[in-house]
């Protein structure tokens, strides 16, 4: 006899991203599968399990939680919190026979697979190439979610809709369009700004960069923020990294071009071609704060590039970190010294 499938509870997924432009986000919760013939699959037991991740072998464990949440019938929602750079709300829970498994969205190489004991959840958390042993009990109820996490297909991958469960204070929004190097990085900083209260898309990671095709993207990824509840639609910005910064560039500067509140640009080459770009958003008094990690010369040059091009201070380097402005450790991905709070505390307040 066939085993019968898991139970799966999770975000509802959106149709295609263009599709979406005209509608607001507000769905109701997904429902499970049901019919006179299947029976209800059994719900995970929500509640608030608190204990430790031991991500390297002689370090000290890293304290971690997990948010079993039931907030409507039928939908489920999971949250693991801990160390800042591998908190994450769950894409897909999947749950049978005691088995527990969490899926964090726009990373599909990190998993939290538990097995249920009474009340201890027992298992790992694979981050890529690492598993990490983690031990959980129940401490009581869950606490409140953070925010939500929604899958928007389009026409190559999906993008991800980071956006806080409370509405009631409007935030920035802002669209996030990693390159190659940074996309296994940009879930992480989507889910540590909405922490902040911004609500984020992000968009698939391509090194495929043009003005055009950029500018087309970013007027309909503002078009779907301002349909978000929640959204302050005169605050919404542009977070681009690579290639497809000076991309972004060029389409902002363009007559006609797609309107920002603010341009944060994440190890741009500051090409020749893109110059004028930067020079024209600077006469447009556009905050721009450029962002650059690692040592290495071809950076270096570009943030001096930028800085000299806008004739601002806004442009920083950290060092220690990679391209995804993270630095590697025994213990796991952190952010570099200061991050994530110096983008929240730059980014401009609205009048």
């Amino acid at each position: 006899m066939r085993a019968p499938a898991p139970a799966r509870h999770g975000p509802c997924r959106r149709g295609p991203l263009l599709l979406l432009l005209a509608g607001a986000l507000g769905l109701p919760a997904c429902q499970p599968g049901s019919g006179p013939d299947r029976a209800a699959p059994a719900p995970p037991p929500v509640g608030h399990y608190a204990g430790t991740a031991q991500l390297a072998a002689g370090q000290p464990a890293q304290a971690v939680a997990l948010e079993l949440r039931h907030p409507a019938p039928g939908h489920y929602t999971a949250e693991l919190t801990g160390p800042p750079a591998l908190s994450f709300v769950a894409d897909t829970i999947l749950f049978q026979g005691g088995q527990l498994r969490l899926v964090r969205p726009g990373r599909p190489g990190e998993a939290l697979a538990l097995t249920l004991d009474g009340d201890f959840w027992r298992g790992t958390l694979r981050l890529d190439s690492v598993q990490a042993p983690v031990l959980l009990v129940r401490r009581g109820p869950p606490t409140p979610t953070m925010y939500r996490v929604e899958e928007v297909p389009q026409a190559q991958g999906s993008a991800w809709l980071f956006a806080p469960a409370d509405v009631r204070t409007a935030g920035a929004g802002l669209a996030l369009l990693p390159d190659a190097a940074t996309g296994p990085a940009a879930a992480i900083w989507a889910d540590a700004l909405a922490r902040y209260g911004l609500t984020v898309l992000l968009l698939p990671a391509t090194d495929s960069a043009s003005a055009a095709p950029t500018g087309a993207l970013l007027a309909a990824a503002r078009r779907l923020l301002r349909n978000t509840a929640g959204v302050d639609t005169a605050n919404l910005g542009t977070w681009a990294t690579g290639p497809r910064a000076d991309a972004a560039a060029l389409a902002l500067a363009a007559p006609g071009g797609p309107r920002t509140a603010f341009f944060i640009v994440q190890n741009a080459p500051v090409a020749a071609a893109s110059r004028d770009a930067y020079r024209a958003l600077a006469r447009q008094k556009l905050p721009v704060l450029g962002l650059y990690g690692g040592s290495g010369a071809a950076g270096t040059a570009a943030a001096a590039a930028l800085r000299g091009t806008l004739r601002s201070p806004a442009v920083r380097t950290y060092r220690l970190a990679g391209p995804g402005l993270l630095v590697l450790g025994p213990g796991g991905p952190t952010f570099a010294p200061g991050l994530p709070d110096a983008v929240v505390q730059w980014l401009p307040r609205p009048q």
